[in-house]
């Protein structure tokens, strides 16, 4: 395009600018050079000029440059050196996803609902290169944007030139991975990465987790091979981000029409909304209806942004935990929970590191070997739900890098001088098998799972899925197994009458039940009413009461939290904005089953120490009864030998088997030791 047309374009531009932007454009140079851009919506260009739009889409590399200069002209400080920007924003494309970006777009301006992935540290980019011969001196300057580096001093014809990194100007680049985000991948869909080069004002703009409508140019540049060399034929592709527009961060909701708002409003009607919820979640698992009535819950979690008087965050994601036999259909409970969720992913513990959970600097191709800060699962899915199967299979380090996670809702990484904090405003489901194969009900819950107490008590649930042999249940899971196989191999044309078949349908349809939560979780904020308030309250001080007297702890100021969420989610799944005594009391209901199946010591009494310490009090009392033995041995005879041990702690009645596990388990823990074979010492501290 000749000097003449490009010169008529700028005019067209600052025309339209006087006409639309002023007032943003006139803000902008007073805050210059601080700030040197303006956001422009393309739709206000297409209004103005409808060919100079389509130009700007079709030809960004000659349409950009003008508006950039039209803008520039603009400045009242004549003499200001400094490059302004104008941002365009708003193209049509945004709905076309990141993996179907091809050969199609190359040179062509776009824009991309993205999801940031990773984040490279920065890096300086030459935008005017200085280069001096060094056989005539002579010294050429190139705008690197516009021209090739040039090879051949222009005076002498040599190969002479060489850079002079003192004179050169350096721009600021960075690089990010992103990729479509999830709630716009459906079923099993792959997730593919398109590399994004930030420069200027947009460097550290985006963090890995950020999700923006991004507009840029796709450009190209030769792939190298692994030894660094350059492939003749191949590229890859990249997009030159020109505008970059934040979204909401936590959740977006999915389009939802007015006809649908009408079904779902006329759905929340229904006084028995949550059961039918319950039915729709697995409808091919039978049972577990207390579980799936927890995981509804889970779907649409608590009241969002609350914070205490402090300032502190309250969590507002229901975490919950699934332990038991294997072959109880866990997997398919947590696989049918994230296909639900509109953001939710699905991770094996056994395949995962803690990097991969929650957030990592590394290095990384995409810094050319500098340092990049990466997104796990867990920052990925803020906003939804993230389903971890095998958590028991987590090695300690993942686990310790989860317990920020899981309660205040962020990660922090430190690594190589990179201190970032991510958030994790995401609910998790996990399930988690024995040690040995089988639950077995006469052990502790805390001593039965490689679970540390602490991780334990960061979850609001727990539920044991135990394969319990009973003739009439097992009828009725076979039954429902072959029903649906049955069903699922007869021929399309066979026209199957089954009223079982019929039974276990899910009462609301998947794509239904993903937008009544979407649109529970965008506008339903429940508050807590003064009945149900007093019902939560009057229940943590009868059990406290009950804890006095039997002597156990089986509650927590932290369950009162919990239990709080839980009403809330009961609210938001009916569409109502009010927390009443009947949520309230559901809540209650779930959190007294978990009580009931995992918290009971042998002696009856409700102990929450049983899952959240691993420490219940019928064994503290125990273990105190065991160590007073043998500091009373070592006073009476100088020495406490085990024989003797055994007898006294019979008489107090503690068998023989359990006084000899827990001193095995004082010796291991270093509170006695074992100076020969068959006596034990308790070990003298300093302070004592």
């Amino acid at each position: 395009m000749d000097e003449l047309a490009i010169e008529e374009m700028k005019n067209k531009f600052i025309d339209f600018f006087n006409s639309y932007y002023i007032d943003k454009i006139n803000d902008m140079y007073i805050s210059f050079p601080k700030k040197c851009s303006v956001n422009i919506d393309i739709k206000d260009l297409e209004k103005f000029d409808v060919e100079l739009a389509n130009e700007l889409i079709n030809k960004p590399d000659i349409v950009l440059p003008a508006a950039n200069s039209a803008l520039a002209s603009m400045n009242p400080n004549r003499e200001a050196t400094e490059r302004t920007f104008a941002r365009f924003f708003g193209l049509d494309t945004e709905n076309l996803l990141i993996q179907d970006v091809g050969s199609q777009y190359i040179g062509k301006l776009l824009t991309l609902d993205s999801l940031v992935v990773k984040r490279s540290e920065i890096i300086p980019k030459v935008h005017i290169g200085v280069f001096k011969c060094s056989f005539c001196s002579t010294v050429v300057k190139v705008d690197i944007d516009k021209e090739d580096v040039p090879e051949v001093c222009p005076q002498c014809r040599r190969r002479s030139l060489k850079q002079i990194n003192d004179e050169s100007e350096f721009i600021n680049l960075q690089k990010i991975a992103v990729q479509d985000p999830l709630e716009k991948l459906k079923g099993s869909m792959p997730t593919w990465q398109l590399e994004m080069w930030l420069e200027e004002d947009l460097v550290n703009s985006m963090s890995p987790g950020d999700r923006a409508s991004i507009t840029g140019v796709l450009r190209i540049k030769p792939r190298r091979t692994l030894k660094g060399k350059e492939e003749k034929s191949l590229f890859t592709m990249f997009l030159d981000v020109v505008s970059i527009v934040p979204k909401q961060k936590e959740f977006t909701a999915l389009e939802i029409s007015a006809e649908e708002e009408k079904e779902i409003l006329e759905l929340a009607k229904d006084p028995h909304i949550l059961d039918k919820i319950a039915q729709s979640i697995a409808p091919s698992i039978y049972g577990y209806d207390e579980i799936k009535k927890a995981l509804a819950l889970q779907l649409f979690g608590g009241t969002p942004d609350k914070r205490l008087i402090d300032g502190g965050l309250i969590r507002s994601d229901i975490h919950i935990l699934l332990i038991g036999d294997p072959g109880s259909a866990k997997t398919r409970l947590l696989q049918a929970v994230s296909s639900i969720v509109p953001k939710g992913i699905y991770v094996s513990g056994k395949s995962t590191s803690s990097a991969g959970l929650t957030a990592s600097a590394e290095r990384d191709e995409i810094s050319e070997g500098g340092w990049t800060l990466r997104a796990g699962a867990l920052v990925l899915g803020s906003g939804g739900e993230v389903s971890i199967d095998e958590f028991d299979k987590i090695s300690a380090d993942d686990k310790s890098a989860l317990l920020e996670a899981l309660e205040s809702q962020t990660i922090s990484v430190a690594k190589a001088g990179i201190v970032a904090r991510f958030n994790t405003k995401t609910s998790v489901l996990a399930a988690a098998n024995p040690r040995f194969g089988r639950f077995d009900e006469n052990t502790y819950p805390a001593e039965q799972f490689d679970i540390p107490p602490t991780l334990l008590s960061r979850f609001d649930l727990i539920f044991p899925i135990r394969d319990i042999m009973d003739e009439e249940r097992d009828k009725k899971i076979a039954r429902h197994i072959l029903m649906q196989h049955e069903a699922a191999a007869a021929p399309p044309e066979a026209n199957i009458d089954n009223k079982e078949l019929e039974a276990a349908a899910p009462p609301i349809n998947s794509e239904l039940l993903r937008k009544y939560i979407a649109y529970a979780k965008q506008n339903v904020r429940p508050v807590l009413t003064q009945e149900a308030s007093n019902r939560i309250q009057d229940y943590y001080i009868e059990l406290r009461k009950l804890g006095i007297k039997q002597g156990a702890v089986p509650m927590t100021p932290r369950q009162i939290e919990g239990l709080v969420r839980l009403a809330e989610a009961s609210a938001k799944a009916k569409l109502s904005n009010k927390i009443l005594i009947g949520d309230a009391e559901l809540a209650i209901y779930l959190f007294e089953y978990m009580l009931r199946t995992l918290a009971v010591d042998r002696g009856g009494r409700m102990d929450i120490d049983t899952l959240i310490t691993g420490m219940p009090r019928e064994k503290v009392d125990k273990i105190n009864a065991i160590m007073g033995i043998i500091k009373k041995l070592e006073n009476e005879e100088s020495n406490a030998k085990i024989v003797r041990i055994l007898e006294e702690a019979e008489k107090s009645g503690i068998d023989r088997a359990t006084t000899t596990k827990y001193i095995n388990e004082l010796e291991r823990s270093g509170d006695i030791y074992s100076p020969k074979p068959g006596i034990v010492k308790i070990v003298k501290h300093e302070e004592e």
